[in-house]
């Protein structure tokens, strides 16, 4: 007999029923009132993209001034999240960026190599005094020709007047011995230069940025000891002579850019001996002579500074009321100079043409004293060609081997040739080198040696010299 299986009906409650249906409390609907009004007024942080904030220029600048403040170990911490603030900029623009506010922070608090004198309260109405008062100083305390003492008051009033310059002529102190006052005079020119800075030695990168920074009058000692072998300090040199071509180009940076220095500014030098041919072409030669054992000479140190730091203060006011009339000035220079020389002469005549009559005249016989025709120098070049022929006429030969060409050279200590290298010899290389800009070469022929033996080798034939002997001694 089958059962039948009878379904359980459940039947909710009456408390079950209206569950569903109940009405939220109020605080409920406050709740779900606030938070569609936030759904819909602030949309959620995860569904909608935020607007990025801009760091302006100005607080970007102070927090790169800030970090520019800080230690390496401290800046080093703050870098990269410092970068992310800042418009996530690259971190090394960032450090670029900081290096540069550092340089600038530092330049700004190092105190300056050059000094700055007041003008001199009244106007100077006769420059010839204060003229006449460089020269006594120079001639009190040192001992040289009166040709010197002018050229040099001359070059001193010079750095007063650099705007009104084309071209500024290197003062060069030199003296064939030690012990004749080239430091003295350097030092007393110094002292009464317009922004004076002085130096015994210098780099070449120190050279240009001194120059570009404070615009010196600058003053180089012991030039001898270092010149020969320093192309940089000749090309700086070299190119402040003229303003039409005041500028060198050097890299530098960690990014090695190539950036324009000008290196237009006064410029004495002072050592012993013979400078490259390049720098004597650009300057005016102040040769000094030892004092005698009765001839008395001041002490620099007893010169007090009030009197010096007066006529840079009247040197002052003067070039400054007085700066369009030496530029304009039109002086008639001697007519036997050669053309460089005119044109280192030129500032110096305009310059003495409002001091005096008298000064003009002073001028003119010194400039034909220091550089007229009949006192220029050969060049090391030329002075080689001469010394060529004269071992060619000696030894009476038409053919010399290098190595005996040499020898002969360094063989008479006139020639100079011996201690042509800071005292040691010149060398084959470097009168190989000389004669190149003749078109002279060596070549390999056959010669008779010191002995009257016959060899072979490298050496020079006289007929290679006749064109450069016609040229250039004639």
């Amino acid at each position: 007999m089958s059962k039948t299986k009878k379904s359980l009906d459940i039947k909710p409650t009456n408390k079950q029923l209206a569950d569903p249906i109940k009405k939220p409390s109020i605080l409920l609907d406050a709740q779900l009132e606030k938070t569609l009004s936030d759904d819909i007024d602030k949309p959620s942080n995860d569904s909608l993209p935020q607007p990025t904030l801009k760091v302006s220029s100005d607080l970007a600048q102070a927090t790169i001034d800030r970090l520019a403040t800080l230690s390496e170990l401290d800046y080093e911490l703050q870098r990269v999240a410092t970068a992310k603030f800042l418009n996530n900029m690259s971190v090394k623009a960032l450090d670029k960026l900081v290096k540069k506010a550092k340089k600038q922070s530092d330049s700004q608090n190092f105190d300056s190599l050059v000094t700055d004198v007041e003008l001199y309260v009244k106007s100077i109405d006769n420059v010839n005094d204060i003229a006449d008062e460089i020269f006594l100083i120079l001639d009190e305390h040192i001992a040289c020709t009166d040709a010197v003492k002018v050229a040099t008051t001359l070059w001193i009033i010079m750095t007063w007047c650099i705007p009104a310059s084309y071209i500024l002529p290197i003062a060069w102190i030199n003296a064939p011995e030690k012990r004749c006052g080239k430091s003295t005079l350097l030092t007393l020119m110094s002292r009464m230069s317009k922004r004076s800075l002085s130096t015994s030695n210098i780099t070449g990168s120190a050279l240009f940025r001194s120059i570009e920074q404070y615009k010196p009058s600058l003053f180089i000692d012991e030039i001898d000891t270092f010149i020969n072998d320093n192309e940089g300090i000749r090309g700086v040199l070299n190119a402040g002579h003229s303003r039409d071509n005041p500028y060198i180009i050097r890299c530098v940076g960690d990014d090695n850019e190539p950036v324009r220095f000008n290196v237009y500014a006064p410029k004495a030098i002072s050592g012993i001996g013979r400078i490259p041919d390049t720098l004597i072409d650009r300057a005016i030669p102040l040769t000094l002579r030892r004092k005698k054992k009765n001839e008395t000479k001041k002490r620099v140190r007893d010169l007090h500074l009030s009197t010096t730091k007066l006529i840079q203060s009247k040197l002052a006011r003067w070039s400054n009321d007085n700066m369009s009339a030496v530029k304009t000035a039109s002086p008639i220079l001697p007519i036997n100079i050669n053309d460089r020389a005119h044109d280192n002469w030129q500032i110096l005549f305009k310059i003495a043409m409002l001091v005096s009559d008298q000064w003009l005249e002073k001028t003119y016989q010194a400039c034909m004293e220091i550089s007229g025709d009949n006192n220029n120098e050969p060049s090391s070049n030329e002075q080689l060609l001469t010394d060529i022929q004269t071992v060619f006429n000696l030894t009476q030969t038409n053919r010399l081997l290098s190595r005996d060409l040499l020898t002969e050279l360094c063989r008479d200590p006139e020639m100079n040739w011996s201690t042509y290298n800071n005292g040691k010899p010149i060398s084959m290389r470097q009168i190989a080198q000389k004669l190149k800009g003749f078109g002279i070469s060596s070549k390999d022929l056959r010669a008779l040696n010191f002995h009257g033996k016959e060899v072979r080798g490298k050496g020079y034939d006289i007929q290679d010299f006749e064109d450069a002997f016609l040229r250039y001694l004639t």
